[in-house]
């Protein structure tokens, strides 16, 4: 999971999408980076990466190198390669003069590059599946370019009149190739941006415009609303599964839809990943989140469970909690205290790194805690590292009972689509009954939101719940490589620590 921003037709494009991406640190904290295309001459490139947090990689000095007025920024969450520099996002090609960051995994990765090395074809530089996405899409252009005189292929710069129906071939070509979750912003060589969904829309991405004040208006593609909102971008629209949209220099949009299979939204971006403030799929998260909590408030009426509080677990659980409190009569209190200055555990390297974050992470107010029979809501239960510590701290606190509750159903099977939970083995409800995880992490009982109450509670016409259900909305059958190449880089982080 990443998050994407892409602006045109603003002077301080490199600027916006700084702050954009300062909107959607929570969706990866590895790394970011930021291309442009400005300064002297058509195709001039600029580019800037780091690892770390977005704050800390660029400065006023950053800026002064990164002129133009299209640009789009990365925030890297790693599920292959883990903190490599070399998988830093954005990817450029300079040969076809494209560049773009790409949300989401690709689950045939590694028989499209087996396909490129039959073909004798160039492999990309790196196993990022994400750089597989460019090279498709750069080999098809380049394959396509006009001839100069007869003699060997004109580079593409984006300046033929055809570009822009080249560049919707290339992306319509990539579809074809690849198998599973993608959003992708980029930009090329004539200062287009564009950006496309993949064939499910798995992975969000909206389109925002804005009236600046010469009059003109401006273009924003990002991975949730709130990016854009903080930026002034409004009329926020999502972009649809299988489309793509192109704004080129001259501010001319266009969209196309190349290949709709079906709309199956990733469920987990209402439950945890996306801001509060954020708006998915015509759903505002907190919204979902409000539902989710009074959808299993009436779960725990209907199971006569009772308690004495309801404390959420910061922050994304905090809405599903109020909306329990209330439903039940019940006082809501703010019981565990965040440090603000740990990172998102869920996303870290490693068991033994999430276990020891977690503990820096929250701790209980032992005096409103001790004696009392504790409701604790959680937005989702994944491998029950932050479930089991908060239960011992509490248990340590003199709570008299804790009962967990979580707003998404039990997952219990793999993701392949850029959420790093590769193998049913490390999830907590893999093959467990409610009372069997109850035990294993400590609870006096564990209460999980339906699979039904869920699809009620988004309101989506259709969701992916692959990891509740194993039913995928895309092949998973070239699964394989991939997921053995994510529990590889899982041991070498273990071994390193």
């Amino acid at each position: 999971m990443c998050g994407l921003i892409g602006v045109s037709g603003t002077s301080d494009a490199a600027k916006e999408v700084f702050l954009g991406l300062m909107n959607l640190q929570h969706r990866g904290q590895d790394g970011a980076g930021i291309l442009t295309l400005g300064g002297h001459g058509a195709g001039n490139f600029n580019i800037q990466k780091g690892s770390g947090l977005v704050e800390n990689i660029f400065s006023e000095r950053t800026f002064k190198g990164l002129r133009g007025q299209v640009a789009i920024g990365h925030t890297r969450y790693a599920t292959i390669g883990r903190k490599d520099p070399n998988l830093l996002q954005p990817f450029l090609d300079y040969r076809a003069g494209i560049g773009l960051g790409h949300n989401g995994n690709i689950v045939n990765v590694y028989a499209l590059r087996r396909e490129l090395v039959d073909q004798g074809l160039p492999l990309p530089a790196s196993e990022s599946d994400s750089e597989m996405i460019l090279r498709l899409i750069a080999n098809h252009l380049l394959e396509t370019a006009p001839k100069v005189n007869g003699g060997p292929e004109k580079l593409s710069r984006g300046d033929e009149p055809e570009a822009t129906d080249r560049l919707f071939s290339a992306i319509e070509h990539c579809m074809n190739k690849v198998v599973g979750a993608y959003s992708v912003v980029g930009l090329d060589a004539s200062g287009s941006l564009f950006g496309f969904r993949d064939p499910h829309g798995i992975r969000p991405l909206v389109l925002g415009t804005r009236i600046d004040q010469d009059g003109k208006p401006s273009y924003a593609l990002a991975s949730e609303t709130i990016a854009l909102r903080y930026l002034g971008y409004n009329d926020a629209q999502e972009i649809g599964p299988g489309e793509v949209v192109v704004i080129d220099a001259a501010g001319t949009v266009q969209r196309r839809e190349l290949k709709r299979t079906s709309y199956s939204p990733c469920m987990f971006e209402w439950v945890y990943f996306a801001r509060v403030e954020s708006e998915i799929g015509g759903m505002p998260i907190y919204e979902a989140r409000f539902q989710l909590g009074l959808i299993l408030a009436q779960r725990l009426k209907d199971l006569s469970i009772e308690a004495d509080v309801v404390v959420p677990v910061p922050e994304t659980s905090r809405a599903a909690a109020i909306a329990i409190a209330e439903a039940m009569s019940l006082p809501f209190r703010e019981l565990l205290i965040k440090n603000r200055y740990v990172q998102r555990t869920f996303i870290l390297d490693g068991q033994e790194a999430r276990q020891e974050a977690i503990r820096r992470k929250l701790f209980p107010i032992a005096s409103e805690v001790a004696g009392k029979r504790v409701l604790v809501v959680d937005d989702s239960i994944v491998r029950g590292n932050t479930g089991s510590q908060i239960i011992d701290l509490l248990r340590q606190s003199g709570a008299s009972e804790v009962i967990l509750v979580s707003t998404c159903p039990p997952i219990k099977n793999a993701c392949f689509y850029g959420i790093d939970f590769p193998s049913r083995t490390e999830l907590v409800a893999c093959d467990s009954t409610d009372e069997e995880i109850a035990g294993k992490l400590g609870a006096d009982k564990v209460v999980f939101q339906t699979l039904e109450g869920l699809k009620s509670a988004l309101k989506q016409e259709s969701l992916c719940t692959g990891c509740l259900t194993g039913d995928y909305p895309t092949d998973v059958s070239q699964a394989q490589d991939f997921e053995a190449r994510r529990l590889q880089d899982r041991q070498k982080t273990l071994r390193r620590s």
